[in-house]
């Protein structure tokens, strides 16, 4: 989610500030972002394993999603490493120290909210437009399109992160740096998928008394209800991020923002396995098959 750790009321940190790391509630946060990572990276190998998940485009989508929650707590591992000190010098360090903290934390924080986007383009026409789906292009060419959102949040993400480093737009203040980045590239693309995925709901809503003519029908409707669920958990962790920041601008209480990641936002990033797993039965299979230590049952595993 997007997030700032500058504050014009934050107070310059007494003594030698050095590498303070590994302070308790830190080492909880750390622990919780490395669990995340690890069930995440476990989650990337089962759906890569799943062998009907193979010839689907679903399988893109599921990929890009989680890539976006691994590259995501892998730098809050890092951060939380030593927090005080990435804090204080993206606050007041010189540029040669501000500029990195500032392209390592904020491209990764925008990348789930595009990845969620173009999947939400991709379902938009896997159910409101059926009949054009499998010839569009924004389909057709579905790896590479995630591949140039990619590319385009890291490269405007890290062009952005330079300018709010080195603060060369005279009269804006951090506040405003963090207000313009938000609405670029958070509620735009927020809104667009919000508006797409109401369109696919109502569509889901209007069918559900028909009869599903295939299975691959009924799993884009399941396709579209995960990602429909995880959009909406990942809009409520947005408002409750954005108003984590606003209380932080406002009191200059760093511990609002070491709560709020610790308690909400590392959790949240292991819903997308816990969800998926739930909602998916051979997904569970695979991972009781796996647990179970058995290689030909897991060899045997079918998504």
């Amino acid at each position: 989610m997007a997030q700032n750790f500058t504050s014009a009321n934050a107070s310059i940190p007494n003594g030698n500030l050095g590498f303070q790391c590994v302070k308790p509630f830190d080492l909880f946060t750390l622990i919780v972002n490395a669990i995340s990572f690890l069930m995440n990276s476990l989650h990337l190998c089962i759906i890569l394993r799943l062998e009907t998940l193979k010839r689907t485009k679903y399988r893109c989508v599921l990929i890009n999603i989680i890539l976006a929650d691994i590259t995501n707590t892998f730098i809050m591992i890092l951060l939380f490493s030593c927090y005080d000190f990435f804090t204080f010098n993206f606050t007041y360090g010189e540029p040669e120290l501000r500029i990195p903290i500032a392209v390592m934390l904020i491209p990764s924080n925008y990348i789930s909210f595009h990845v969620f986007l173009v999947a939400s383009m991709e379902k938009y026409l896997a159910i409101c437009k059926p009949f054009s789906y499998e010839s569009s292009r924004l389909v057709t060419r579905l790896p590479l399109n995630f591949f140039i959102i990619w590319l385009y949040i890291f490269v405007f993400g890290t062009g952005f992160a330079v300018i709010e480093a080195i603060n060369p737009i005279a009269g804006m203040s951090a506040v405003g740096y963090v207000v313009l980045r938000t609405i670029v590239f958070a509620i735009a693309p927020n809104l667009l998928s919000g508006i797409l995925l109401t369109k696919v709901y109502r569509e889901l809503n209007r069918t559900r008394s028909q009869s599903w003519n295939s299975a691959d029908d009924s799993e884009k409707r399941k396709a579209a209800m995960y990602l429909i669920i995880i959009f909406t958990l990942e809009m409520i962790v947005f408002v409750l991020n954005s108003i984590c920041i606003i209380v932080l601008y406002c009191t200059g209480e760093l511990v609002i923002c070491k709560i709020w990641n610790g308690f909400i936002k590392a959790p949240y990033t292991m819903l997308n396995t816990v969800i998926y797993g739930w909602r998916t039965q051979s997904y569970r299979q695979y991972v009781r098959k796996v647990i179970g230590c058995n290689p030909r049952q897991v060899g045997n595993a079918e998504g």
